[in-house]
C-alpha cells in the first residue's frame, strides 16, 4: 500500500470511529486524493496548462433508522469533528428509511485479489514537459492526412489523472483502489468551398501510456474526420440499414443502459422495468459486465459501497439478465444487490472489421457521430442528430448530416444484425461497430 493511500486509510477508519462515538449505528467513508494535470495546445502555440489535487472525505451516516450522505474537503480534525456532529444533527431530523442500510459483511468478501493493472506509477508521474511535448507532437501529426491544406486550426490535449481512494465500514469492509490514466485529444477544423469549417476529432484514454495509440494515428484520425464532413447534406426521409461505428456508439448505449439503473428500474421510469429475462434485442446482443479486465478503464476490485465485484451477464443473446442494483434498490425491489455501477462492459468479438461491414449492408447509412438529441428512459422512444456518410455497393459514397436517427428502444435493438471485430479500447464501454437492419432516418 503506498503512502498516500495508508494516510486515506488511516484518515478513513478516524472518521468511522469518530461517527460512532457521536451515535451513529452504521458509517461508511470514502476517503479520497484525486490529481490532474493537462497541457492544451492549439495552432502552434502553448494554449493552457492546467494542474489540480483536491482531497475529500464522503461519509453515509445511518442514525436510528435514518440515513444521510455529505462531504467535505475541509479534512482538519477539529473541521470533521464539527462535520460530523452537524451530520449526526442532520440525520436525526429525516425521515426514517428501513431500507437504508449497509451490505451485508457477507458481500465484502471475494474480493478480486489480483493485479487488476489500472495503476501505473510511469504513467502517475508523467511530467508537464512530457505532457507540453506530446500536445505538440500530436497537433504536428495532424497535417498527415491527404488534404490538409484546408486544415483551419488544431487544437489537441495531453492530459493525466490519478485517483486514489480508501473506504472503510463500521460493519468490517475495509479497502483501497488507485487508478491513473493519460488521455489524448486532437480537433481539427478545416474549410469548405461554401465557407463552412466543419470539425472532426478523435481521442484515446489508457491506464498505462504504452497502450496508447501512437500520436500520428490520433491526430490522422481527427483531420481526416473532419475532410470527410466537406460537402455533407440530407438524404430523403426513410428506413435505411445503418453501421453505428464503435467510437460513437457509446452515445446510443448509454440511453440503453440507463434504464438498467436501480433507481429507474424502482421508480417505474425504466421500459425495462419488466422485461428482466425476457428478450428485449436480437441474438447478436450480449454484454457482459466485467470489472477484473486487466488495464480496463472501470476496472475494480469493490463497488462504491464496498461490495467485491463479479462478472455478470447484462445481455444475453437479446435477454436482459441483471439490472444495476445497489443495496438501496435491491431491498426496495426484493431484489439481491448486484453493484449500482458499471464497470467495464464487454462484448462478444465479431468476424468482420467495418469495411467488410458496409460490404455486407450494401447500401444505407454509416453513423461517426451523433448530435444532440433526446432518449426518454421511461418510454424507450428516442431520436439523435447523426453525421456520417451514405454507403452504396458497400462503399462510402457522399457525407451526410442534419438527419435524425429516431426510434424506440425495444424494437430497435431487434434489428441489430452484427457486431464488429474492432472493440473501443479507450472507454470501460468496450463496445464494437453495431450494424443494424433498416431503421427510422428523417432527412428531407
Amino acid at each position: 500500500m503506498s503512502k498516500h493511500l495508508a494516510e486515506l486509510m488511516g484518515q478513513a477508519q478516524w472518521v468511522v470511529a469518530e461517527a460512532k462515538k457521536r451515535g451513529a449505528q452504521g458509517t461508511r467513508v470514502h476517503a479520497s486524493r484525486n490529481s490532474s494535470s493537462s497541457v492544451e495546445w492549439r495552432d502552434g502555440k502553448l494554449e493552457r496548462v492546467r494542474e489540480s489535487t483536491s482531497m475529500s472525505v464522503d461519509v453515509t451516516l445511518l442514525v436510528d433508522g435514518r440515513y444521510s450522505a455529505s462531504s467535505t474537503s475541509d479534512l482538519r480534525k477539529p473541521a470533521l469533528e464539527r462535520f460530523l456532529d452537524e451530520g449526526i444533527a442532520m440525520t436525526q431530523a429525516i425521515a426514517e428509511d428501513p431500507d437504508r442500510v449497509l451490505p451485508d459483511p457477507s458481500r465484502y468478501a471475494g474480493q478480486f485479489s489480483g493485479d487488476l493493472k489500472v495503476y501505473d506509477e510511469a504513467t502517475a508521474t508523467l511530467s508537464a514537459d512530457w505532457l507540453r511535448r506530446t500536445a505538440g507532437e500530436l497537433e504536428a501529426a495532424a497535417p498527415a492526412a491527404p488534404g490538409s491544406e484546408k486544415i483551419v486550426s488544431v487544437s489537441t490535449t495531453a492530459q493525466t489523472e490519478v485517483s486514489e481512494q480508501a473506504l472503510a465500514a463500521s460493519n468490517g469492509m475495509q479497502g483501497t483502489h488507485a487508478d491513473s490514466s493519460v488521455v489524448l485529444v486532437a480537433e481539427t477544423s478545416v474549410r469548405d468551398a461554401g465557407g463552412r469549417k466543419p470539425e472532426g476529432w478523435w481521442y484515446a484514454a489508457c491506464a498505462n501510456r504504452e497502450a496508447l495509440p501512437s500520436l500520428e494515428l490520433v491526430g490522422r484520425k481527427a483531420t481526416e474526420r473532419a475532410l470527410g464532413r466537406i460537402g455533407e447534406s440530407r438524404r430523403p426521409t426513410g428506413k435505411y440499414a445503418c453501421i453505428v461505428e464503435a467510437m460513437t456508439a457509446g452515445r446510443l448505449l448509454d440511453s440503453l443502459l440507463s434504464a438498467l439503473d436501480g433507481s429507474n428500474i424502482q421508480q417505474r421510469k425504466s421500459f425495462l422495468a419488466d422485461k428482466l429475462d425476457k428478450r428485449v434485442g436480437s441474438a447478436v446482443l450480449s454484454v457482459v459486465d466485467d470489472p477484473h479486465i486487466a488495464g480496463g478503464l472501470g476496472s475494480r476490485a469493490f463497488d462504491g459501497e464496498g461490495m467485491a465485484t463479479r462478472p455478470r451477464p447484462v445481455f444475453d443473446k437479446g435477454v436482459v439478465k441483471s439490472f444495476f442494483l445497489d443495496t438501496y434498490y435491491g431491498r426496495k425491489l426484493g431484489k439481491e444487490p448486484t453493484s449500482g455501477g458499471r464497470t467495464n462492459l464487454a462484448w462478444p468479438p465479431g468476424q468482420r472489421d467495418p469495411e467488410a461491414m458496409m460490404r455486407a449492408m450494401g447500401k444505407g447509412i454509416l453513423i461517426t457521430g451523433f448530435n444532440g438529441g433526446n432518449s426518454n428512459t421511461a418510454s424507450g422512444d428516442f431520436s439523435f442528430g447523426i453525421q456520417g456518410y451514405w454507403v452504396e455497393g458497400g462503399k462510402i459514397v457522399a457525407p451526410v448530416a442534419e438527419m435524425n436517427l429516431a426510434g424506440n428502444h425495444l424494437e430497435f435493438w431487434k434489428r441489430l444484425l452484427e457486431l464488429g471485430n474492432d472493440p473501443f479500447l479507450y472507454s470501460s464501454n468496450r463496445r464494437p461497430s453495431l450494424r443494424f437492419d433498416k431503421v427510422q432516418f428523417s432527412g428531407t
